[in-house]
């Protein structure tokens, strides 16, 4: 090329031999050329090119991107200023993950097809001379490199636990997203959708020379043409470009961070927390509009020459002195994360109960006072609502005019979050198991629902057990009742026992429920509630010389406990009599009922005697 000249990416932007470009801002000015259209075709000299080239890659970082669209570092300061405008396979550079537990490999492929050059010592006089005057434009398209790319971009999200499946499986989760310098008759959205649209692209551009897009340009200044049109006096020294690089890849690994964990807390229903990610994401987003909006006022007057370049240097100081540098967000989220953690190791516990739901509060206080529910047991989060001393000072300084001159954050590190606290900790893990065996035992309740929910509770810090029972509130510090003991057995007869009922000493029950059945004849428990807290019971209807299983329950507003152990008893069996002529079934232990069978049979048979024989006098 033409000495003097520079060389960037198109970028999927329509510069062609003549336009004009702007490299203090790296804009083109539309619809003006700098010779008329026959100059420009009269000389022009074309040359085929069959140059391609494919690369795989699992990186997501700028740098990378721009290495593989050869992206200059100048250029690159322009688009991480939000001052270049790209389209076609461009958007790529564009294409972040979202979240971190994205995975991602990109496929590209790169093809060069014709290069046209303008020939600068005959195309003769400047059509359009005003232009220079206008100082709208520094340099002249005098040459381009026509071709196309395209990129392939597979993403798949693996969830923490994710396990071995089948590779099909695998490869059917993996999400493609196409961008080219092409139009596809139908994009691919799956991994071998789009293997093979690969496989196929060179055939398919075999014959697409013509449909080629500008992929690289050089220009050529103006100030040769003319002393007095605008110049690209100096360019931004890379070491500040890199800088500047890094601070917004900081910026985009924390949002993808938030984003993260923004699902998690609201695959778990987690408000509270949800609440602080979605503000400190605005908050994020803002300030990165901020910094590119600063530093896009100042790159084009470093490079014309009006500023130098260590102005752009408090911007970047400015950064390391705000609240939002890589190591405190990530310090920030990290905690976020590790809140998130504690609080879905209980809740993945609960992931096979099918009568346990996470609800949100507002679903809680639905299912409270639904008439369907006579009670509703909720495993409460209570700490989550708390005062953000990080996020308030991201408030004050993005409303804030003076925000460089603000003082780096400092966080009180004497205070021990709520969910590393030993105690706090302790307390939850009690009130987990009572609710998870209290769930457990009434899975078969319908009238009754149990749930996990987040209520703010300075009170009861950690986690707390809610009981309400036909939408009143009985206690916010439930203790659900315990697994009572085996039942004592007063008296065993053919056809009832008697039993000592007891409750746990921690618990006050309302009463109890009896389930028995015969050991072997393996039908469903039969349920007798007892009034009250009555302790002694009799059950009766029992068959005699029969084996059964009993056990028994305590009953409260919340529901019904585990069952006690079983207990294995034997009822009596009959014994048969000749008494006074007849046969006379005794219950072994019914004795009393036997005397006075005996009494009423000896006074009949006395009565009809005493009849015979005044018959016969």
């Amino acid at each position: 090329m033409t000495t003097g000249a520079i060389q960037i990416a198109a970028l999927g932007r329509p510069l062609h031999p003549g336009m004009l470009y702007d490299c203090r801002n790296d804009g083109f000015i539309a619809g003006v050329t700098f010779w008329d259209a026959e100059d420009i075709e009269k000389n022009m000299s074309v040359h085929e090119q069959n140059q391609s080239k494919s690369h795989i890659t699992a990186s997501d970082s700028l740098s990378k991107k721009s290495s593989l669209l050869d992206v200059s570092a100048s250029l690159k300061a322009s688009f991480l200023a939000g001052l270049v405008e790209i389209g076609g396979s461009a958007k790529y550079l564009k294409d972040t993950v979202t979240t971190e537990s994205q995975c991602r490999v990109t496929m590209h492929y790169s093809q060069k097809t014709v290069f046209k050059q303008l020939n600068m010592k005959n195309i003769g006089k400047v059509t359009y001379a005003d232009v220079i005057k206008q100082g709208t434009a520094t340099h002249v398209v005098t040459g381009v490199l026509y071709g196309v790319d395209t990129f392939m971009v597979f993403d798949q999200t693996v969830s923490q636990n994710e396990y071995k499946q089948d590779i099909q499986d695998k490869l059917n989760k993996i999400q493609c997203t196409f961008y080219g310098d092409v139009i596809l008759k139908e994009n691919p959205t799956t991994y071998l959708e789009a293997v093979k649209v690969y496989k196929d692209l060179p055939k398919l551009l075999e014959h697409r020379a013509q449909k080629a897009v500008p992929v690289t340009v050089w220009l050529y200044p103006l100030k040769y043409f003319d002393n007095k049109a605008a110049k690209l006096v100096q360019e931004i020294s890379e070491n500040l470009i890199i800088e500047l690089d890094t601070i917004l890849e900081d910026l985009q690994s924390a949002t993808a961070t938030v984003n993260e964990l923004l699902q998690i807390s609201l695959n778990i229903q987690a408000t509270d927390i949800q609440d602080k990610l979605k503000t400190f994401q605005d908050m994020l987003r803002q300030y990165q509009i901020t910094v590119q909006k600063n530093v896009s006022e100042i790159i084009p007057s470093i490079r014309n020459g009006k500023m130098d370049e260590n102005k752009l240097v408090p911007i970047l100081e400015s950064h390391y002195n705000s609240p939002f540098t890589a190591k405190i967000m990530s310090k920030w989220l990290e905690k976020k994360r590790s809140e998130l953690e504690v609080l879905r190791s209980y809740i993945d516990t609960f992931e096979n109960q099918k009568n346990i739901q996470i609800v949100s509060p507002t679903q809680y206080n639905g299912l409270i006072f639904s008439p369907d529910n006579e009670s509703v047991v909720a495993f409460v989060f209570t700490s989550l609502k708390y005062e953000e001393p990080y996020i308030l000072y991201l408030t004050k300084c993005l409303n804030s005019k003076e925000f460089m001159n603000k003082k780096k954050f400092v966080e009180d590190e004497a205070s021990t979050p709520w969910f590393l606290t030993p105690d706090i900790s302790q307390t939850m893990r009690e009130n987990y198991e009572l609710f998870k065996q209290f769930s457990d035992a009434n899975k078969e309740e319908e009238k009754s629902k149990f749930v996990i929910t987040y209520i703010s509770d300075l009170s009861h810090p950690g986690a707390s057990i809610y009981l309400h029972r036909e939408g009143k509130l009985v206690d916010s510090q439930y203790k659900p009742i315990l697994k009572p003991d085996a039942p004592l057995i007063l008296d065993i007869g053919s056809s009832s026992i008697t039993l000592k009922l007891q409750a746990s000493p921690a618990s006050k029950p309302m009463r109890f429920r009896v389930e028995i059945k015969e050991k072997n004849g393996g039908q469903d428990w039969r349920i007798i509630d007892t009034q009250e807290n009555q302790e002694n019971w009799i059950i009766s209807g029992l068959q005699p010389d029969t084996v059964y299983l009993l056990r028994y329950r305590a009953v409260d507003a919340g529901g019904v406990s585990e069952p006690s152990n079983d207990v294995t008893i034997h009822t009596k069996g009959l014994t048969t009599y000749k008494f006074l002529g007849i046969y006379i079934l005794k219950w072994t232990v019914n004795t009393s009922y036997l005397v006075k069978k005996a009494q009423t049979f000896l006074l009949k048979n006395t009565q009809k005697s005493q009849t015979s024989h005044s018959a016969l006098c």
